[in-house]
């Protein structure tokens, strides 16, 4: 079956009343049992490695589920045909299991479960976190995102599953959203721990995008809390530099 053919099946799928009626029981229709091959749950944290850089094939093989703070790559040559995002860019993570992003294959608006399913991506790499989470508490962090997680994984148990950190915001950052440098880098903390609870390989970016626990000024757009051009540059710089090809 066409990949479109998949995703108008899906979408028609849930879009139906039984199905809409009961959220729970439409997941377990959509998507199949089976095992977490792609992570690895044994209680301890899998870092990406560094490796020899990857080329622009490696980067165009990813698929990338991204917030607000990434959905600049949305518009970059080498990523926009593989980022999974809503219109707007932005995944409230507050609500995350009513999520609906734009699926490339034909514009539809799915669930990230089912263009999983649909797809059978790879490399899996999520760039999330950052949306409606100021006022989040860790264990709901934590329980909505793992959730997340092995709903992907049951749609492709073989896929490698990246949580990257948020790329946190600038020092002179004044939002009405409650983000900061410092509770950045807590929620850094939280996928951390997170990755250690559902075995996804955990990609640090403070290191590269971060200066004191806030995002660099020279790496930041208008607003202080999302990647400009040469942000995510070094965000493509350092996927490539840690290819899960050789992890």
């Amino acid at each position: 079956m066409r990949q479109e053919g998949k995703a108008a099946a899906v979408r028609r799928m849930e879009g139906h009343p039984a199905l809409d009626s009961r959220r729970d029981d439409a997941e377990e229709i959509v998507l199949p049992t089976g095992s977490e091959a792609g992570l690895q749950p044994d209680r301890t944290l899998h870092p990406l490695a560094q490796t020899a850089e990857a080329g622009d094939e490696y980067i165009q093989s990813l698929t990338l589920l991204c917030d607000s703070s990434f959905a600049g790559l949305r518009s970059t040559a080498l990523t926009r045909d593989c980022v999974w995002s809503s219109e707007t860019g932005y995944l409230p993570m507050d609500s995350i299991e009513s999520w609906k992003i734009r699926y490339p294959g034909d514009g539809s608006q799915i669930s990230p479960q089912s263009a999983v399913l649909i797809a059978k991506p790879k490399y899996l790499i999520l760039a999330i976190g950052a949306d409606n989470t100021a006022d989040m508490q860790k264990d709901a962090f934590i329980d909505a995102y793992a959730a997340l997680i092995r709903g992907l994984a049951k749609a492709s148990p073989e896929a490698k599953i990246v949580c990257l950190t948020l790329c946190s915001v600038t020092a002179s950052y004044v939002g009405d959203d409650g983000m900061s440098g410092e509770k950045a880098q807590e929620i850094n903390g939280w996928i951390r721990d997170l990755c250690i609870e559902t075995g996804a390989f955990y990609g640090d970016l403070t290191p590269v995008l971060c200066v004191d626990g806030n995002l660099r000024a020279d790496y930041a757009d208008g607003s202080g809390r999302a990647l400009n051009t040469a942000g995510l540059r070094e965000l493509i710089g350092y996927l490539r530099s840690h290819s899960l090809d050789a992890q």
